[in-house]
Formats: structure tokens, sequence, C-alpha cells
């Protein structure tokens, strides 16, 4: 027969073990381990060494300070050289801190994330002496912070003047291809039909229910006579246009 025998723990053993359990433990557990002061202090550390590269960079052409690659990726309206060209701009003597807040997670929907951040404001002045507010988010990992988004109201602006340029473009892009359309499906009627000439192409046009004479017309139905009834209907100037695959004259 084989007798087991019930062992104790080592006291000691347990005691040399206690500090590295705890640490274990405290891995996937936000900030439990790490006094919130301490991991404020370690952000604003992170935060004023980015702005003074990001001057310095600006100054005499060193290095820029660098971007957290993931943040970057969740919000392309600005790049990694746009936030440093933005923040050293600003007069760094000015900058003053208006709230730290560590954060579980940052972002909404589909651009949120979660993990150990840190989001920081300040108020601060242009070298002309213009106030300006600016925010930084720094994202923890392997226990050391990085600039993970910064904004700032001259780069807000910056952002929304380029989406409004880029959203002129895209209307005038489109509103050229209609035009381009038009004129394409015009030359095709009047080759068929030279006295549909009398008629020109609306050009820039706003196509409303209120301006539009009869009905809507195939390219193949549109000719001379066709136009000239729906001309007996309008006491101005009449003009064709496109309006999907159809042809509409309009009274305008």
């Amino acid at each position: 027969m084989i007798r087991t025998q019930t062992s104790q723990p080592d006291n000691a053993l347990v005691a040399a073990l206690l500090p590295r359990i705890l640490w274990l433990l405290c891995l996937p557990v936000f900030s439990a381990c790490t006094d919130p002061q301490t991991l404020q202090s370690q952000a604003l550390e992170t935060a004023g060494q980015w702005f003074d590269e990001a001057k310095l960079s600006q100054l005499n052409d060193s290095q820029a300070p660098d971007c957290h690659a993931f943040g970057l990726v969740k919000f392309t309206d600005a790049s990694c050289d746009e936030m440093v060209y933005h923040a050293g701009q600003l007069d760094a003597a000015t900058r003053q801190i208006e709230s730290v807040n560590l954060l579980e997670c940052f972002g909404q929907g589909g651009k949120e994330v979660c993990g150990e951040f840190a989001e920081i404001w300040f108020n601060t002045e242009t070298q002309d002496g213009i106030a300006i507010r600016e925010g930084m988010v720094l994202k923890r990992d392997n226990e050391a912070y990085r600039v993970y988004w910064y904004r700032s109201d001259t780069l807000f602006t910056a952002i929304a003047d380029r989406a409004d340029r880029a959203e002129a473009q895209t209307t005038n892009g489109r509103l050229a291809s209609k035009q381009a359309e038009l004129e394409a499906a015009y030359t095709q009627i009047v080759e068929r039909d030279p006295g549909v000439y009398t008629y020109p192409a609306c050009i820039d046009a706003r196509v409303s229910s209120s301006a539009i004479v009869g009905d809507l017309m195939v390219l193949s139905s549109v000719t001379t006579r066709a136009m000239e009834s729906r001309a007996s209907q309008c006491s101005v100037n009449l003009c064709i246009a496109l309006v999907g695959k159809r042809i509409a004259a309009l009274c305008l």
C-alpha cells in the first residue's frame, strides 16, 4: 500500500512568488495596478516630448515625432505630418493644460478601440496671440504611451476646408459628367433631325417638374415636330435636358 502525504505550502516560497502572481493578475485589468496619477504623469511627459520634437522639427529640420500607426488607420482625415505641423506652429510657451482624463476606450462606432488611453486638452495661442484649443489622445502599449490622435482648432479647420473642396470637386465632376452625356445625346439628336437644333441643350439648368413640358422622351422620339409641340406650351425659352436616360424639354 502506497501512502500519500499531504504537504503544506512553504511560506517562504509563497512570499517570494506573491509579487509575481499579483503582477500577472494585473495585466488584463485597465490601470488596476498602476496609480492613475502616475499614468497621467506618464501621458503628460510623453505629450511634452512630442510637442518639443514637433517644434524642433520645424525650426531646424530635425527628426519629427512619430504617431501611433493604429490611430492613423482609424482616423484617416489627418496624417502624422499634418498633426506635427499644426502642433509645431503654435506658441509652446503659452500651452496650458485644461484637462487630463484616463479612458478605457476612444472613438465611436467602427472607429472605437478599447485599451489604455489618456485624453489631454490644452489652451494655447498662435504666434500671433490667437487663442487655440488643442487636444491629444495617447494610447499605452507595453507600458509606454504614444500619440494616437491630435487635433487643434487650426487642424480642424484645415480638415473641414479639405472636405469642402473634395465635395465641391465631386459635385463639379458629376455636373461635368452629366453635361458631357447631354452634349453627346444632343449631337445624336441633331444629326438625326437637324431641325431640333433650333432648341439648344440646357446649360447649367436646374431640372424641376414645373419646368418640364410634356412627357419625358426616349432619344429616338425627340424630333422637330415633338419639340415644336412643346414650344407652343412655353412662352419663354425651350431647351433640351437629360433626366436619367431620357430627354426632357425645359421651359426656362
